[in-house]
């Protein structure tokens, strides 16, 4: 006797659905409004986070996003 196995087909949709619902990964040390210093862009202030990416607004202006292990905290 053999066995047959059977396959299971997921549409593509059900995978996007599945990635695009799962929680994100990293989390940040860092919260809105801490004051950081990057070694190019210098000092900044959070505005934003998304997991361990956070979203920083320069003293020049500029807004970047940088992942958290690229700053550190801006001593007072």
């Amino acid at each position: 006797m053999s066995v047959t196995k059977s396959k299971i087909r997921t549409s593509r949709s059900e995978n996007a659905t599945a990635s695009a619902t799962a929680p994100s990964v990293g989390t940040s040390k860092y919260a809105v409004g801490d004051d950081v210093v990057h070694p190019q862009f210098g000092d900044g202030t959070i505005t934003d986070i998304e997991g361990d990416k956070l979203t920083i607004k320069f003293a020049d202006g500029r807004v970047k996003q940088i992942v958290d292990y690229y700053v550190k905290r801006r001593r007072p």
